[in-house]
């Protein structure tokens, strides 16, 4: 069934956009050591950081990243400003008058980055494109705790095709999108209270070992002192048909986003990047 979508919609959807950066490079590095995912960056010392704008509602300015390769796994850091640290998504508060949780509008901070696959890449995901992209989704509260990111696999394509919705494009045209999780097991469902816990409590139960492709991103996020410390790493190959594959040695396209709940705002976004690898360290 094709879901049909308006313009209104498209203010609660995580899309890409466009600035006058397209095209900046990360080039990946060998680190001088093992870089464990622990949110803590002294094993990142040496590897030289790009700092990329970032355009939006989400109250992200830019996001410092750095990447590296070693021993067949392709390793990323991301460190971007955020006043308060938010790991709660949706939870129930109790509503003493009604006798029971009633969902709070909070939501946890994230960060996305999407990586071409096949079709011509855009960082607008409903710019008219049509292509495909593998999607690390790292999430404050539904992934962190399982230390990975969610992964999922975009689909844009001008026609329908099961599980697609439709999606107006600038030009008065649609386009129809899937955004479907990898394959393997359930990352998080929601959970509910029948009696009084605390004030606020948690609305998703979180599935602490994911097995399959969906757990192909390990992933650490750690905030201190209004700032986020995001580190992720995945194997450059991992032979799921629903992942990019990153050449150990060549180019990637990709783009990047940070979701920040602040004043009600909800995303900032990258233009078109470039990952490089140099062969060294895989």
């Amino acid at each position: 069934m094709i879901r049909k979508f308006t313009l209104a919609a498209l203010a609660g959807v995580a899309c890409f956009g466009t600035n006058a950066y397209a095209g900046q490079m990360l080039t990946a590095a060998v680190p001088s050591q093992d870089i464990v995912l622990d949110g803590q960056i002294g094993d990142w010392d040496g590897i030289e950081a790009i700092s990329v704008p970032l355009a939006g509602r989400g109250g992200v300015d830019a996001v410092e990243l750095r990447a590296a390769v070693k021993n067949g796994r392709i390793y990323v850091l991301a460190v971007w400003d955020d006043s308060s640290e938010n790991i709660l998504h949706k939870p129930y508060r109790w509503n003493e008058a009604a006798g029971k949780y009633k969902k709070d509008k909070q939501k946890e901070d994230r960060f996305a980055l999407t990586f071409k696959m096949s079709g011509k890449f855009s960082a607008n995901k409903i710019d008219g494109t049509p292509f495909e992209a593998d999607v690390w989704h790292w999430k404050a509260s539904r992934s962190n705790p399982a230390g990975i990111a969610h992964d999922k696999f975009w689909k844009v394509s001008k026609k329908p095709f099961k599980k697609s919705k439709e999606w107006p494009t600038p030009d008065g045209g649609v386009v129809y999108l899937a955004r479907k999780s990898d394959q393997g097991s359930r990352l998080y469902k929601p959970f509910k209270y029948n009696t009084k816990q605390e004030d606020l409590m948690p609305r998703y139960d979180v599935n602490l070992k994911p097995e399959g492709s969906i757990a192909d991103i390990k992933a650490k996020g750690v905030w201190r002192e209004g700032r986020w410390y995001l580190e992720l790493s995945r194997a450059l190959d991992t032979g799921h048909a629903d992942d990019a594959v990153i050449n150990p040695s060549g180019t990637i396209e990709f783009a990047v986003a940070a979701f920040n709940n602040v004043d009600g705002r909800k995303h900032s976004v990258s233009d078109v990047l470039v990952l490089r690898t140099t062969g060294s360290g895989s």
